[in-house]
Formats: C-alpha cells, sequence, structure tokens
C-alpha cells in the first residue's frame, strides 16, 4: 500500500490536472473556511525521510522521469547518497538542485533558490549554449538583452566563465552531483554557467576568429525585472502588416482585453506577425486560448494532455484534449508566429496550439524545451519545494510538445551570427509574398 503522502501527492497530481495547464499550485493544507491554527512544528531534520518524501513525489508525479539518454536510476542512486550525507536541509536542498540538472528539463527546480543558485532559465537568460563536437557555442542571444548589446553572436566558442575554463564552469554547476556528464547535460549546465548566479556580474571568455575575447555582462535576472516592468504588448503597423510582441505576460489575465484591443487597431492589416519570443516564463491557457481564439471560425483542438502519475498508480492512462472556442473579433488575414529559445511553456503551447487550431505559420528555433505542465509540491519532511511538469504536453498530431519543428525551422530565431533578426525576417517575407 502507497504511503498517504504518496496517495495524497497523487490525488493533487489528479486534481490539477483538472484545472487549467501551467498553473502553479500548492496542496492545500486545510479546507476552505477551517479556523486558522498555530503553524504545525516541522519534524526534527531526518536525512533518509526527506531523501524518501523526494524521491517517492519524484517518482509518482514527474512526467518525464523516463530518459534514453542516461541511467535515470543511476542518478537517483547517486543523489540518494549525496543527501544522505547531508548535514542539514539547506545542502540536502542544493544537493537536490544541483542532481536534478541532469535531466536538462528548466521546468524541475528544487527550491528555495539562494543566490549561490545558477539564475533561472530562460527568465533570467540571455544565452544559450550548445555543444558541436567539444566546443560550446553560443546557440543564440536574447534580443535587447546584456549579452545582445555587448555584441555577441550566435556561433562564439565559450572557454571560460569568471575566469575559470569552461569545463571547470560546468563542473561547478554540477557541484558533484551530476553522473552521466552526456554531452546535453554539459551543453545545458554551461548555458547555466554562462548565464550566472542569481546575484553579481559575468566575466564570460570567448573564442571569437581564432582571438580571445572577454565580455563584462551584467546579470539578466536585472533584465528579467526590467522585462517584467514593460507594457503587456509592443503593437506596430509596418505597412500592410501588424505587429504584436508579448512581453512575457502570459500569465497575466489583463493580457486579454489587451490583446483584444490590439487586434481591433489591426484588424484591417492583410498579415500579422504574433511575436511569441518573449515569453519565457509561461502563462495560463486561459490567457493562451483566449489568443487563439481570435484566428479559427469553430471549436478546434489546440493540445494534448497526459497524466503519466494515474496510469502509474492505476494502470489505466489518462490522456484529453483541450480545446478552444472562437472569439471576437476574428482575424481575417495570414498569421505567422515567432518562437524561439526564449519562448517557455505557455509560451510554447501557444505556437504549437495557433499551429494546430489556426494553421499559422510557425517561424521558431529550438523554442525552450520547459517540459509539460507545472505542478508544485511542498515536502512535509524539510523546507524543499519541488516544482516539475507533471503533465505531459502535446501537438494535437500527437508530437511532444518539446519535439515540435515549425514549418521555417531556424538555427537561432533571436539574433543570427551577423546581427540581424532571423525570425522577423523570415516572417515578413513570407507574409509580404503573394498568396
Amino acid at each position: 500500500m502507497a504511503p498517504r503522502r504518496a496517495r495524497a501527492l497523487l490525488l493533487s497530481t489528479v486534481c490539477l490536472a483538472c484545472a487549467p495547464a501551467e498553473a502553479t499550485r500548492r496542496p492545500s493544507r486545510a479546507p476552505a473556511g477551517a479556523p486558522a491554527s498555530a503553524p504545525e512544528a516541522r519534524p526534527a531534520f531526518d536525512a533518509r525521510a526527506v531523501w524518501e518524501e523526494f524521491e517517492s513525489t519524484l517518482r509518482e508525479a514527474y512526467a518525464y522521469l523516463e530518459r534514453d539518454d542516461f541511467s535515470v536510476e543511476d542518478q537517483l542512486h547517486h543523489m540518494r547518497a549525496l543527501a544522505l550525507a547531508a548535514r542539514d536541509a539547506s545542502a540536502l536542498r542544493s544537493s537536490l538542485h544541483r542532481g536534478g540538472f541532469a535531466f536538462s528539463d528548466p521546468h524541475l527546480l528544487i527550491g528555495p533558490l539562494t543566490d549561490d543558485d545558477p539564475n533561472v532559465v530562460p527568465t533570467s537568460a540571455d544565452l544559450v549554449i550548445e555543444a558541436h563536437g567539444d566546443a560550446l557555442r553560443v546557440a543564440d542571444v536574447r534580443l535587447d538583452s546584456p549579452a545582445d548589446r555587448a555584441g555577441i553572436r550566435p556561433g562564439w566558442r565559450l572557454v571560460g566563465v569568471d575566469g575559470a575554463p569552461i569545463e571547470q564552469a560546468v563542473e561547478r554547476v554540477w557541484g558533484g552531483a551530476v553522473l552521466a556528464k552526456t554531452t546535453r547535460q554539459r551543453a545545458y549546465a554551461a548555458t547555466l554557467a554562462a548565464n550566472g548566479r542569481r546575484v553579481g556580474t559575468r566575466a564570460l571568455e570567448f573564442e571569437v576568429d581564432a582571438a580571445r575575447r572577454v565580455v563584462e555582462l551584467a546579470n539578466p535576472r536585472e533584465f528579467a525585472k526590467a522585462v517584467a516592468a514593460r507594457e503587456r504588448l509592443t503593437v506596430r503597423r509596418d505597412g500592410a502588416l501588424g505587429y504584436i510582441r508579448i512581453e512575457n505576460r502570459l500569465g497575466d489575465r489583463e493580457l486579454i482585453a489587451a490583446f483584444d484591443r490590439a487586434l481591433a487597431e489591426l484588424h484591417d492589416t492583410r498579415g500579422l506577425v504574433l511575436d511569441l519570443r518573449n515569453t519565457p516564463s509561461g502563462g495560463n491557457t486561459d490567457t493562451a486560448r483566449a489568443i487563439i481564439g481570435h484566428f479559427i471560425t469553430e471549436i478546434r483542438a489546440y493540445q494534448i494532455h497526459e497524466i503519466p502519475a494515474v496510469e502509474r498508480a492505476t494502470g489505466v492512462p489518462r490522456r484529453f484534449v483541450e480545446q478552444v472556442v472562437p472569439r471576437a473579433p476574428r482575424y481575417p488575414g495570414r498569421v505567422a508566429v515567432l518562437g524561439g529559445r526564449w519562448t517557455g511553456s505557455m509560451g510554447e503551447g501557444l505556437v504549437i496550439g495557433l499551429h494546430a487550431a489556426a494553421g499559422a505559420r510557425t517561424f521558431t528555433s529550438d523554442m525552450g524545451d520547459l517540459l509539460g505542465a507545472l505542478h508544485v509540491f511542498e515536502l512535509e519532511r524539510a523546507p524543499i519545494v519541488l516544482e516539475m511538469g507533471a503533465e505531459r504536453l502535446l501537438h494535437v498530431d500527437g508530437t511532444p510538445r518539446e519535439d515540435f519543428v515549425a514549418d521555417a525551422p531556424l538555427t537561432s530565431a533571436d539574433r543570427d551570427a551577423r546581427g540581424d533578426d532571423p525570425a522577423l525576417t523570415a516572417a515578413r517575407a513570407w507574409l509580404s509574398a503573394p498568396g
């Protein structure tokens, strides 16, 4: 029989699956309306008990536990040994967080985070690094970010971070908690290293045209705060074309009315660019469905959900299709949707949803790959919060969201090696062409 806590977490996951995906929720501690009471004392620190609670929660609820690129069992065995050696809850939390980097999943976080932790990607990031053989190179640079303004471009080879060789910086990110050290894990850790810790500046060393170049950069977390202070939308006309860019506000329900107004202003344009390249923090399906509704004439499916926790507990798969309903005003022109490595979570869902339901043409590189719909679990044995994708999300054609390939696939979407905007250039060319 499953432990009581495990069953409670499973029930919580099933109930959350009935609510809009991408919402962050915490299990309730008391019935609504119950009288307030003194907070319960947390049990004395017991590393074994905390590990067991963490592992059972991860195994039950994490929708992306099964991997073919590394041994999950070996990784968990390694993490267990580190956890049992932890002197306190803070040290245990840190080792779990670092070990979680093995999954290369920005949605998998073990908090609460500290200033010494790497910045959260993609929200507090302006660079993405990929492995090309032994070299670690810039894959894309976030538009208008500190890295962009410093002139860093895709293709530059990253060779050092804060005075340390890049391989040493990667090992520092792992903190001894990642076992396999695969190419994918190495690139993910290099991305974390390049974007720095949650406090402080960065000094990145690159090799460009056989010469070394050190670039001092501000913390991208501060840039993320500046983005949060922007207007919800950037809206403009470009001749007969309209342009709407969502500024990382897909979790803001007031965006619905703002988008309605923007679309009404651009209703007479013959083509629209919907730029989702600055949506790294995701959002909620209410906002996404409201947007898609303007581009359809009948009820349409826009994404598929799977809840692995249900099948793991019962042997019965749970899978359902989410639909979207038309909304006024309907936009009659052609639609180009832009996505990139700072298109995260619900932003990724909106890209595949507009493609599936509205037939929009998509122009994207690889996107943020924030796996699944986010759910939050608070451990009872220690002040540790586990965030992870507890629902698999798929295109209506069955393609996993993270494997989606655009109609016009791009190597980089925000900047190219010349410093141009490849996604917007390609979209404008398509919208301006006869047809």
